[in-house]
Order: C-alpha cells, then structure tokens, then sequence
C-alpha cells in the first residue's frame, strides 16, 4: 500500500518534469518564431521603403 504511494508520486513527478520540459522548449520556440518574425517584418518594410523611394 506505502510503496504504491511512492511509486505513484515518483511517477507523477517524472511526468510533471517532462511537461516542464516540454513546456520549456515550446517557450524557446515560440520566442525565437517570433523575433524571426518580427525581423522579416522590418526587413520587408525597409527593404520596400527604399525599393519604392
């Protein structure tokens, strides 16, 4: 019965750990998506702007 309990809660921290994991990665992607983003956007502007002007 104890040792149920603790397989249980080595279980449930194992998995907390892999969804922080998961969670962390996904954050880094997600971050750098959008600085890559955000620099195609302004490169296209002033790419445009001196194309046209």
């Amino acid at each position: 019965m104890i040792l149920h309990k603790v397989f249980d809660g080595l279980k449930n921290m194992f998995l907390d750990l892999v969804a922080m994991g998961k969670g962390f990665i996904y954050g880094f992607v997600m971050v750098g998506l959008f600085i890559t983003i955000c620099s195609a956007l302004i490169y296209v502007f002033f790419f445009l702007k001196n194309a046209i002007f």
